[in-house]
């Protein structure tokens, strides 16, 4: 009962003190005094939000100090579906959300990638980006980590017939078996947040593109929209609005995957062990990239609203009705200033203009804590 009517003072008192700083007859000692306390509400609940933000964000940036990297190989080779096979059990409302990634990821790649080029896939799961660019003169390269996730590629596309030729390798992002300078495009999307050192696998990416080659990725973003009304936590939407060009604002940031690692795949006895689902920062990764070669042409998000929210929800009931709507909300969101920062997840095109800042990635490139 007592979280329920905080709760309702929450919600209410903001609408309240606007109804009063703003109705017509309302005198102005009383517009004043409401502005004042609408101020001191909102400078309150932003301190607890970010009061909050930050000792999660201290939790979860110690919790993946316990990434093993045994723990890692054998969750993503025993334990994570194909994203084809995550689809059925996700249903129509999510997929539509996560095939939105991809045709981002192939229209980008597909203004760069030359005719008879040649493109990556950095951890290219079923290969969702080759089925949207059948149609080019182009060589395909994908590789995966995860041997099922490979494997299944591998069979799918055993039978492809179309102009993109095709190619499928196991290998490990922070060290691909291929030459140096021999990709027009690489692509890589929602892999880079799983990773334990994402710089390495920067440096590699840029080792691999060919001079002017063009960089396609989608991740995590630590900027998205908050899970708050924002009548109630102004605030903290302008710090995640804010946050994308200035890091340091940002007060709560995921580093690990919010389950740890099943205990089936650690020896007996073994402390909890968190993995690596780290949120990124436009402008914080933007200079990782520069110090690796590359710079980044244009940044942008997407997906409106967060897929955990309760919007969301109610999209997801409402079935195709539901997938209509969320485009709309997608199209509009996208197109508002300041608000268009805030999607879940953050797209970044950059294209390789000169040679990295050192030959391998310096100190303090990343924050993370198993850098450096």
């Amino acid at each position: 009962m007592r979280g329920l009517v905080r709760g309702a003072v929450l919600h209410v008192f903001p609408v309240g003190a606007i109804a009063v700083a703003v109705w017509p007859g309302v005198d102005w000692p009383a517009r004043i005094a409401a502005v004042v306390a609408l101020i001191a509400f909102w400078t309150w609940t932003y301190a607890r939000y970010r009061r909050a933000g930050r000792a999660q964000t201290t939790l979860e940036y110690e919790q993946l100090r316990s990434v093993s990297w045994d723990a890692f190989w054998r969750h993503y080779n025993e334990q994570v579906p194909t994203i084809e096979e995550e689809f059925e059990l996700w249903g129509p409302y999510h997929q539509h959300r996560h095939e939105m990634r991809y045709d981002l990821v192939a229209d980008a790649a597909r203004e760069a990638l030359p005719s008879r080029g040649r493109i990556l896939d950095l951890g290219c799961g079923s290969a969702l980006v080759a089925d949207r660019i059948l149609d080019m003169d182009a060589h395909y390269v994908g590789t995966d980590f995860g041997g099922p996730h490979i494997t299944y590629a591998s069979k799918k596309y055993k039978d492809v017939v179309g102009a993109l030729r095709t190619s499928f390798a196991r290998a490990d992002a922070a060290a691909m078996p291929f030459a140096d300078e021999v990709f027009d495009v690489v692509v890589m999307s929602e892999v880079i947040e799983h990773l334990i050192r994402p710089e390495v696998a920067v440096w590699e990416i840029a080792r691999l593109l060919k001079p002017d080659g063009v960089f396609v990725m989608t991740t995590n973003n630590a900027s998205e929209v908050p899970l708050r009304s924002p009548l109630t936590y102004p605030f903290a939407w302008i710090e995640k609005a804010l946050g994308a060009k200035s890091p340091g604002l940002i007060s709560l940031r995921p580093w690990v995957w919010p389950e740890k690692v099943q205990e089936s795949l650690l020896p007996e006895g073994s402390p909890d062990v968190y993995l690596p689902h780290t949120h990124h920062i436009a402008a914080q990764t933007s200079q990782m990239f520069a110090a690796a070669g590359m710079t980044t042409l244009r940044w942008s998000t997407f997906e409106f609203p967060p897929p955990h929210s309760r919007t969301a929800k109610v999209l997801e009931r409402m079935n195709s009705k539901g997938r209509r709507t969320v485009d709309v909300i997608e199209a509009v969101a996208t197109s508002t200033p300041l608000l268009r920062r805030l999607g879940t997840h953050l797209l970044i095109v950059a294209r390789k203009t000169g040679a990295p800042t050192a030959s391998s990635p310096p100190a303090g490139v990343w924050p993370g804590p198993l850098s450096g």
